[in-house]
């Protein structure tokens, strides 16, 4: 007894650090997690309030690539095509015999500004690295910058007129889609729908565009529609709409954005006129009547409940 009654007295408490590190431990945690909290938070919000500027429209206007054709062709002011002669020509200069090459002469009026040489790709810098894309790094003397890849890929192509428009279900569907402006260049795959139990949507398209089946496919005289990530950073879906997002920058500065459509046997030629931002909810499919072209990717970025459309007009067919 007096053994244990010494032990007692002498003896200090046993010490808890564990408890103690481990409370600590816990108050650095929370108050990290509400300090990432709050900066999602305050990003969202900055995010949402900056989506204004990608709402654009051209409605109305005509680019830089219209009035240098209206200088080369007559062109019907209402629709911005050239007007056809009764025997179904052009009414001045072109000849739909000629090589079918209407865009490099208008498209040289439009960079005049640019001296001929600055469209060699002997004479592009291939250093420093900025000057190349990141894919090119490594065979540099592939590299083709935006602009002139655009130039040739508009080579060919014939005004089409809005009487010329294939009828709906008349097309084969689209197989890939370029944007030469803003680097996509990417197969289209028709997209299925997912039984969701109480629900039906359609699938999203990983690492590809995907296509509404249910609307019109592109060169057709109805609203196509085509949905691509702008990323996925944990699904890995993807990221191949990533760049739609500068096309309402161009719209805004005069540039010119070119979409093409090809299915394999022929090449639609969109030119982007307008971009919107709804909130993904009040997301709707609509028709316009008319050829037009539809774009669809996620903003902002990291937050993702809205969604940026770009809209376009059928002008050319190759």
């Amino acid at each position: 007894m007096e053994a244990g009654y010494d032990y007692l007295l002498l003896r200090k408490p046993p010490r808890r650090p564990l408890i103690k590190f481990s409370g600590l431990f816990l108050f650095l945690l929370g108050a990290m997690l509400l300090a990432t909290s709050g900066a999602y938070y305050g990003y969202a919000a900055k995010a949402r309030a900056d989506l204004d500027n990608l709402n654009v429209s051209l409605t109305g206007t005509h680019t830089a690539l219209q009035l240098a054709l209206e200088s080369e062709f007559d062109l019907d002011p209402a629709t911005a095509r050239p007007k056809l002669t009764p025997q179904g020509g052009f009414a001045t200069g072109f000849d739909p015999a000629d090589d079918g090459s209407l865009f490099p002469a208008a498209a040289a009026k439009v960079s005049s500004g640019a001296p001929a040489a600055a469209f060699a790709i002997a004479n592009q810098r291939l250093y420093p690295g900025e000057s190349l894309l990141a894919g090119s790094w490594s065979s540099p003397l592939s590299f083709e910058p935006a602009y002139y890849r655009e130039n040739t890929l508009l080579r060919g192509f014939t005004p089409i007129d809005g009487g010329q428009v294939s009828t709906v279900n008349s097309v084969t569907p689209a197989t890939r889609i370029i944007i030469p402006s803003i680097n996509v260049d990417s197969a289209i795959r028709e997209l299925a729908i997912l039984d969701l139990g109480g629900s039906r949507a359609y699938e999203t398209p990983a690492n590809t565009v995907g296509h509404i089946p249910a609307t019109a496919n592109a060169g057709e005289a109805n609203s196509s529609w085509f949905f691509g990530h702008t990323e996925s950073p944990t699904m890995g879906e993807g990221s191949v709409f990533f760049n739609l997002r500068d096309i309402p920058d161009k719209l805004r500065r005069g540039e010119d954005v070119y979409i093409i459509a090809d299915n394999g046997q022929r090449q639609y030629l969109y030119r982007a006129t307008s971009s919107q931002v709804v909130p993904q909810k009040d997301l709707r499919l609509y028709e316009t009547g008319m050829a037009t072209i539809h774009l669809v990717s996620c903003v902002p970025r990291l937050v993702y409940d809205h969604r940026l459309i770009i809209s376009g007009e059928l002008i050319a067919i190759k």
